[in-house]
């Protein structure tokens, strides 16, 4: 069995800890309103715009495989939070938009989201929360998104 860490945590396992509050908050969210939605889902929903979005586009935007982003989006589409159409300006593609329902799961998520960040910000002092927020924007991928994609976790 490996003995104690010395040093600071990894970077990554502050991440974790950080993620898992987000997490767990989503996930109580869920529970109270949205039975079934993981943190893929909100993910997801959050990356569509009030027009809709391409799967093309989509699946690149969130870095998922198509397949991947397939299995995102069905139980989405089955519980009435988003709907597959077809683009209007090109019938090959098709179009992923919110329902009311998905615009409704969105903004709860902002705002349990919000909160989140409101509470952080008040633990660590406005001024510090506002750098740290800074640094992880100037880290996250360009508008091209992440540069492999990823596939869907249980």
């Amino acid at each position: 069995m490996p003995g104690p860490v010395n040093g600071p945590p990894l970077v990554m396992a502050l991440f974790e800890t950080a993620v898992k509050q987000i997490r767990d908050d989503l996930y109580a969210l869920s529970a109270a309103r949205f039975p079934g939605l993981r943190m893929r889902h909100y993910r997801l929903l959050s990356l569509l715009p009030p027009g809709g979005e391409r799967l093309s586009r989509l699946a690149a935007d969130s870095g998922l495989t198509k397949q991947a982003l397939a299995q995102t989006l069905a139980p989405l589409e089955a519980g009435g939070y988003v709907e597959v159409v077809p683009d209007p300006s090109d019938g090959r593609a098709r179009l992923v938009r919110h329902t009311d329902r998905g615009r409704e799961v969105d903004a709860a998520a902002r705002d349990r989201l919000e909160a989140v960040e409101r509470e952080w910000a008040r633990r660590v002092g406005e001024e510090r929360y506002a750098v740290a927020r800074a640094v992880l924007a100037d880290l996250a991928p360009g508008p091209d998104g992440p540069s492999a994609p990823v596939t869907v976790e249980e």
